[in-house]
Formats: C-alpha cells, structure tokens, sequence
C-alpha cells in the first residue's frame, strides 16, 4: 500500500548512502559555530552540527536519516517555517559516523567545500587544538569561508571540475553519472512539479495549453549540477542560456539557474521508480493524473480543463497539512 503519511518513516526501508548524500546536498548543512565563552585559555567554545531539514510534514525521513547513522537526533528547527532538522553535535559521532560516510559518499555540489573545511575543523577538535590559541584562529579562518562567505569562483570551479564540465561536438556537457539513488533525494528537496495551462496561438489559431514538467532551481555557481541533471535525463534544457564553462558570464547570469524537464514519459517512468520520499510525492501523484488527463484530451474539455486546475490548486504551497490525493 502506498505510503501517504510522511509523518513517520517507512516500514522495512532503509536508506541507501546516495539517498543520503543527496538529501544533504538538497537539505543539508555542515555547521560551526564560534561562541564568546569569557571561559578556558582562548575564551571560545566551538560547536560543530551536521543537520538536514524538512517540513514537519515530511518528518519521516529524519527519523530514518537517525536509523541510518545510527547516532543524533530530530528536534525542532524553526518553529515559524514548521520546521525539524535531523542533527548530529557529539563530536565523536561527527568523526566516526558522519565523517566516513561523507568521505565515500561526497556531496556533488559545492557544498562539499563547506563539508571540507567542518571535517578539518572537527580533526582540529579531535586533537584538541581548539583549547588552544593557534587552534582557535585556525577554526575561525576554516569557518570564515563557510557558505556566503564563500568566493564565488571557488564554489564555480570546484563544481565544474569535480563534475568534469566541457564542451563536446559544440555542446557544453558534463562527464560525470549522476548515481540514481542521488538524483532520487536530491529531486526530493530540490525540485517542482508544474503545469502551466494557458490558452496559446499558433499559426493564427487558439488552442488550449496544458504543459506539465519537471523543474529545479540552483545557484548558478553550481550549474555544473543542472547540466549532470541534463545528461541524466538525456533531455530538458537549463535557463537562461549562456556559456557555462564561463565564471564571467555565469556570474552575471541570473543569481537561480533552473533546470526544465517536459518529457512526462521518462519523468514518470524514473519516479515511478525511484519515488519522492517526503510529501511532495502527492504532488507528483496529481501531477501524473494530469498528464494522464492530458493524454486523453480532457483539458481540451471544459470539464477536463475544471479538474485539472482544481488538481493544481491542491498542490505544492497549496497543498493542505496531511491532505491525501
């Protein structure tokens, strides 16, 4: 039976290490924290915290991310976005549970330069050099480049590198396989499911328009990541277009680089297998009832074209807390 309360995690699943890797690449910090303690020889306190969050709705797969390390916890995040995070701050779980399985299953966007620089952090912790002067300023220098404080360049290179961006036959590609169980998760956090229906012209003639896709916002420094999504499909098209082996030209793009899929058949075929594992697999269960819709010829209809943006209106933001399809 098909699961539709995403509250808790599922029966007799456990996640795969790619699974994991992509939820945090989508959902996922590598934190550290410097506080002002007045304590000790360097008057600091250092806190290291690996977390994911979800909506509270979709608090299942925290509490399976919990099953897989073994270690951690789920608490709320924020209480005004309805948040949870799953999260892990003993140190020796950070070095012996989180720090292994990152170190096989690397994130593949540039968050992996954030998750660099915590590990050196907790090596540092781990021999104790945060008790010290000299240690303490080193943290502070590792956790100062952290996230925004992050060059762009370095964020741009380090994706189109590691994901092995070039151009082939005219065409800008990258070299790397996206693992599926990757793709699944980060799909998961990351992506939308959309129709657009709206009445188009074309050749002097109105006709009904009802486009269903696949769509994924990313910073454009990573747009390394769009253009792997875009292999691993074979198909879709990342906007805007631009020369994407160009730090120049890539900065000047818009700050959100979107990836867009509109093949509902190999969609459907990869989600069906590889389905969303938080709530926002309902919204694929409405989107793919309009594309069978479409396939029918019902939104050329006007009752077709009533049922399909009532669907719509219960989706995404929309969607009411534990509302089932």
């Amino acid at each position: 039976m098909m699961n539709l309360d995403f509250t808790k995690p599922r029966k007799n699943q456990i996640l795969s290490p790619w699974q994991v890797t992509g939820l945090t690449d989508g959902e996922g910090g590598f934190n550290c924290t410097i506080l002002n303690t007045g304590t000790r020889l360097t008057g600091k306190t250092v806190k290291l915290e690996f977390k994911v969050t979800q909506k509270s709705h979709s608090e299942g797969i925290l509490l399976e991310l919990k099953e897989f390390f073994g270690c951690g916890s789920v608490v709320i995040d924020n209480r005004k976005t309805d948040t949870k995070k799953y999260h892990v701050t003993s140190l020796s779980d950070i070095l012996n549970k989180v720090i292994p399985h990152f170190d096989s299953y690397p994130c593949l966007t540039s968050k992996h330069l954030n998750y660099r620089d915590w590990k050196q952090i907790s090596i540092l912790m781990e021999r104790k050099e945060h008790l010290t002067i000299k240690g303490i300023e080193n943290i502070i220098k590792l956790a100062s480049k952290k996230n925004k404080q992050r060059s762009f360049e370095d964020k741009f290179n380090y994706c189109n590198s590691f994901l092995g961006i070039e151009r082939l036959n005219g065409e800008i590609i990258t070299n790397y396989d996206l693992p599926a169980n990757w793709v699944q998760t980060y799909l998961t956090g990351e992506s939308m499911f959309y129709v657009y229906v709206s009445e188009k012209k074309s050749r002097g003639k109105t006709y009904q328009g009802c486009d269903p896709s696949l769509e994924l916002g990313q910073n454009n420094h990573d747009v390394a990541i769009l253009l792997s999504l875009k292999k691993f499909f074979d198909g879709g098209y990342i906007k805007p277009k631009y020369n994407y082996m160009s730090l120049s030209e890539c900065q000047n793009s818009r700050s959100v680089n979107r990836f867009i899929f509109r093949n509902t058949a190999s969609i459907i075929e990869f989600v069906d297998k590889y389905p969303m594992l938080t709530r926002k697999n309902l919204d694929y269960i409405d989107w793919k009832q309009i594309v069978e819709l479409k396939n029918m010829g019902a939104h050329k209809t006007v009752e077709g074209l009533t049922l399909i943006k009532n669907i719509i209106s219960r989706m995404n933001s929309r969607r009411l807390f534990g509302l089932s399809p």
